[in-house]
């Protein structure tokens, strides 16, 4: 573990920020927010907070960190925007509304978009090239890494339930699928406050990548191999619960 942050670099959450309403959505069985967590010096990041309907209720809630995978959408499919061009189909392609299924079952859901995805990419500027790789190059000419800066917002993220009255702190859980399935498994090895994790879709190998025609820029952790690979990061998770779910096509 303390070698795996050194070669992520930091991936600190800003101690100062603010949240940002932008929007609010009264549903029927949830409510949902539309929020962007704002700080000096660090790109604002946007995030949906859903809330069950018996919130009011007084008693503390369990949450989840639902972290959503590539794709043109980032973070609306997870929370169910089907009122989107596009995201119902992506959603009924792949089962991608399970943030929306917890907050169904009575848990507090906080669902963050990560870089370069949904809002935060604008993919019209990179032509035929892939964001991801695009972004890893600029981001590493700075001394960073796409994915140290999302394994930060996934730990503001959780600064944020934290934060919230409504959400027992001692009951926080993680689930994503593809490299949201990657993202989650991280944030759970570098961040004692997931007590319970689901990683869907992200048991290949970093050997694998580099070793096929294309790899993904965001989950390049340069040095790792000297070291270990996804497997070793995937063993710091132990001793919590965990579930590893293979992804092949449509069925998960």
């Amino acid at each position: 573990r303390k070698k795996l942050a050194q070669l992520l670099g930091d991936f600190t959450p800003p101690p100062k920020w603010e949240v940002v309403e932008e929007n609010r959505h009264e549903l029927e069985d949830h409510t949902r927010y539309d929020l962007l967590l704002k700080s000096e010096g660090v790109a604002s990041l946007p995030v949906y907070l859903l809330l069950p309907a018996n919130v009011g209720s007084g008693n503390k809630h369990p949450a989840v960190l639902c972290v959503h995978g590539h794709g043109n959408y980032g973070h609306h499919p997870v929370v169910g925007r089907t009122d989107l061009e596009g995201v119902g189909e992506n959603i009924t392609h792949m089962h991608y509304d399970y943030g929306l299924q917890f907050v169904r079952r009575g848990y507090v859901v906080v669902a963050p978009c990560m870089i370069p995805f949904g809002r935060r990419v604008n993919k019209a500027l990179y032509g035929k090239h892939a964001p991801c790789s695009i972004a890893f190059v600029r981001m590493q000419a700075l001394g960073q890494l796409p994915i140290a800066a999302n394994l930060r917002d996934l730990r503001w993220s959780i600064d944020l339930l934290e934060s919230r009255p409504e959400v027992d702190s001692q009951r926080i859980g993680c689930a994503g699928l593809s490299y949201g399935g990657r993202m989650t498994m991280l944030a759970t090895a570098m961040d004692e406050r997931i007590k319970v994790t689901a990683v869907s879709g992200a048991l290949n190998l970093l050997q694998e990548r580099v070793a096929s025609r294309y790899s993904c820029g965001s989950q390049i952790i340069p040095g790792l191999l000297r070291y270990g690979d996804f497997s070793e990061v995937g063993s710091l998770i132990a001793p919590i619960a965990f579930a590893a779910i293979v992804f092949s096509g449509q069925a998960f």
